[in-house]
């Protein structure tokens, strides 16, 4: 039997960042894998690219006060002397967003496990966890394959249900229900959205900069700004995943799409506009009007939603109704929102540890001594731009240093 004084489940980010602090702290660490590669997950992250972290701030959703509490008052100086202690660079785009310096999530990889190798903290992959149970001295680890873990205390870092050819399940949940946790329901969240064929036809593959308001019954849900990519099945981009996380439960909402967003201030201003165009080229085609304000493949789709003639009609015959009714289809272009993809395809999950039985400090349960629960585990995710991993690494942090305040 193995013998450490830190278990660590799991090697994704919180996994890692939790053993370099340990480790730091002058403890034996040992990490258990399941997978055969460390961080797949974290390799995939970002198109490779890793977006690490993100100069603003922005509020989590789930536990958010407990996710603030984790935080802390300054996280990104706090990450960036971590990173910096790690001889990683990064470098900031036009909104904040951090990624390493090479833009290669492999660089991330190297400089952790570069760390973790100075350590001595000994990393097991292949190692799925069977049996996870409290004893007397701490806990006792069964993996599948080879020794069973005596450990003084254990940190699961086993990451959230999504994306499981990465190694996302929900083999951590059992465990933490039977040490008195309360697990809230997992939900895909930052996922791509599907919709109905007729709004999408003919418009895969395009990207455009929009503003999104997401309705049910004429309720307001949800606004996002952002780039929005229409794909085969529905819709993606970031700010339809941001969405994701606010339809009901049922899955089924109507997303209208102002395509125009930052070329005039309001419908009305559109609309002149389409009337001195309708002026200036009256032998053009309906479409022909949204020249230069569209791609033309979307300006047909607007068209054809408001009801317009696509061919064999001049924009002379247009009535002042028609007209409106293309500023409206341009400015509110509604698309019907049948549910989101699965977890396979989400980014985080929604859901997972009620964060009220968990010290925001250094993670550990109220419920069992020595039992620490980090990163996706938890009933917290964020936006999209790295605020994700920045929870992750954090929290991983907390738990890893074991720090302990004053009651």
């Amino acid at each position: 039997m193995l013998q450490a004084d830190v278990g660590i489940i799991g090697a994704g980010p919180s996994g890692l960042a939790a053993a370099i602090a340990a480790g730091r702290n002058g403890e034996s660490v040992i990490v258990l894998e399941k997978m055969e590669q460390v961080g797949k997950r974290l390799l995939a992250t970002g198109n490779g690219r890793c977006n690490l972290m993100n100069l603003h701030p922005s509020p989590y959703t789930g536990d958010s006060a407990f996710a603030e509490a984790v935080m802390g008052s300054d996280p990104v100086a706090e990450l960036t002397a971590f990173w910096d202690s790690l001889g990683l660079y990064l470098r900031y785009d036009p909104e904040g967003r951090g990624y390493p310096c090479t833009f290669m999530a492999a660089t991330v990889m190297e400089v952790l496990k570069a760390e973790l190798k100075r350590l001595n903290v000994e990393i097991r992959t292949g190692a799925a966890v069977q049996h996870l149970e409290k004893v007397q001295h701490g806990f006792l680890l069964r993996p599948e394959n080879g020794a069973s873990v005596s450990v003084g205390r254990v940190i699961v870092a086993t990451g959230g249900t999504v994306q499981p050819k990465l190694g996302g399940d929900n083999s951590a949940w059992p465990w933490l229900k039977q040490m008195g946790h309360e697990m809230i329901p997992a939900r895909p969240a930052l996922v791509p959205l599907r919709t109905d064929a007729r709004s999408i036809g003919g418009l895969a593959g395009l990207r455009v900069k929009c503003q999104i308001s997401l309705e049910r019954d004429g309720k307001l849900l949800h606004e996002e700004r952002g780039e929005l990519l229409f794909t085969e099945r529905g819709i993606s981009g970031i700010c339809a995943m941001q969405c994701s996380r606010f339809l009901p439960s049922d899955g089924k909402a109507q997303c209208r799409v102002n395509l125009v967003p930052d070329l005039f201030p309001d419908r009305r201003a559109v609309y002149e506009e389409l009337i001195r165009r309708q002026q200036a080229i009256p032998e053009a085609e309906p479409v022909s009007l949204l020249l230069g304000l569209c791609a033309r493949k979307i300006g047909y789709a607007v068209c054809k939603q408001a009801g317009l003639a696509l061919r064999g009609e001049k924009a002379e015959k247009l009535s002042a109704a028609q007209i409106k009714n293309m500023a409206d289809s341009l400015t509110g272009y509604c698309i019907q929102i049948v549910g989101p993809e699965g977890m396979d395809r989400a980014q985080v999950m929604s859901g997972g540890a009620d964060c009220a039985s968990i010290r925001p400090d250094n993670m550990e349960s109220l419920l069992c001594s020595g039992l620490h629960i980090t990163g996706e585990l938890l009933n917290v995710d964020g936006d999209c731009g790295g605020y994700n991993l920045m929870f992750a690494f954090l929290s991983g942090l907390r738990a890893g240093k074991n720090r302990r305040q004053a009651k």
